[in-house]
């Protein structure tokens, strides 16, 4: 039996007493790469790059901490000085030092009232922000500072296929719109002064997946329009690209997109004034335009046989405008990263782990 528990013990473990913890001490202004893995497999990781070196890091929370990042990363965010990462199926968030990648704190669902699996971190102050969730019907409170659970908030959303999703969260003035993504066509929005969902925007088109706010106070937000296989569907899989203003909360801009067969995502440059979208290839729009460009900004690679690689993620660097576009490539192999000029000239390529998807400058 104690030969059992030791077995059990060291398979359970998830360090490596050989492999020594390393020291790292970056102070520059980097770009932390999360990298999603594949659901269920414990293969998360996360990269750090360095611009101006061009040198590139995989790996790092792992060789800084020695255990490894968990299971399905959905997103980082970088405020005040740290690092918070989302570990969607791990029930998890890391806060991380930005300098020396080691973990500084963490909050897990058990810590919890209404966790399960969380999403994306909205910071509302030192001392308070949200994590959006994939099955709670509740918008989770924590404090950054102490990692502690605060309380949480209602979403009273009725469940669909066993999910209650929120998503990608945006605030604006005393409102915070959180997009319901799974089998939803809803975008929330919460009252932070009473942290309670106060109204709702009903879209045309199923399961907003990305949302940007631009300089204007337009809410721009993009649907992948459910799913369309044949044999099980769920709405047409015909994106839409909708401008909302977030205050009125009105409508301004419905238009239907390319059928996509990567994951649509927004993003807007440092002074918000320009969009750029994910709909296979990335597009680039002013935000006082009415219409989706025809012809492309970025246009995926290809493999040998003309297969499109499947873009998986976008982020625009505050400080300079610069452009980064992850590519999951086929969703097995290590994926790709471009980083582009402002005005879409290439600067760099490299790899890192298996299907990036998210950004954080430091």
């Amino acid at each position: 039996m104690l030969l059992s528990a030791l077995v059990l013990t060291a398979a359970c473990s998830n360090s490596d007493p050989e492999r020594p913890e390393e020291k790292f001490a970056d102070t520059g202004r980097g770009v932390f790469i999360l990298c999603e893995g594949n659901y269920q497999s414990g293969n998360s990781t996360l990269s750090y790059y360095d611009p101006v070196t061009r040198k590139v890091e995989n790996g790092v929370f792992l060789r800084a901490n020695d255990r490894r990042l968990g299971d399905t990363g959905q997103s980082i965010q970088i405020y005040d000085g740290v690092a918070y990462v989302a570990m969607e199926n791990s029930g998890i968030i890391w806060a991380l030092d930005t300098a020396t990648f080691r973990v500084r704190g963490q909050l897990t669902t058990g810590q919890t009232e209404h966790m399960i699996n969380p999403r994306y971190i909205h910071f509302l102050n030192k001392e308070n922000a949200y994590v959006s969730d994939l099955y709670s019907p509740y918008i989770t409170i924590f404090n950054p500072k102490t990692m502690k659970y605060v309380g949480s908030i209602s979403t009273h959303q009725e469940e669909a296929y066993g999910y209650n999703s929120t998503e990608e969260m945006i605030g604006w003035g005393d409102r915070v719109f959180t997009n319901c993504w799974s089998y939803s066509n809803k975008i929330l929005v919460i009252d932070t002064r009473r942290d309670e969902v106060c109204d709702s925007i009903v879209l045309s088109s199923w399961q907003p997946k990305s949302m940007a706010l631009d300089a204007r106070g337009k809410l721009w937000v993009i649907t992948d329009g459910g799913y369309s296989t044949g044999d099980d569907s769920f709405s047409d899989n015909i994106p839409h690209l909708y401008r909302i203003d977030a205050t009125t909360l009105e409508v301004e801009l419905d238009q239907e997109l390319d059928t996509d067969n990567a994951n649509v995502q927004l993003a807007t440059n440092p002074d918000g004034t320009m969009l750029y979208l994910i709909n296979n290839d990335v597009y680039r729009m002013p935000v006082d335009a009415n219409r989706v460009p025809v012809r492309p900004f970025i246009e995926a690679e290809r493999n040998s046989n003309g297969q499109r690689h499947f873009l998986y993620g976008i982020g625009v660097n505050p400080h300079n405008g610069e452009i980064y576009v992850a590519d999951a490539v086929d969703y097995r192999q290590s994926g790709v990263v471009y980083r582009y000029t402002a005005d879409g000239t290439l600067l760099d390529k490299f790899r890192v782990g298996i299907t990036p998807n998210s950004f954080a400058f430091k």
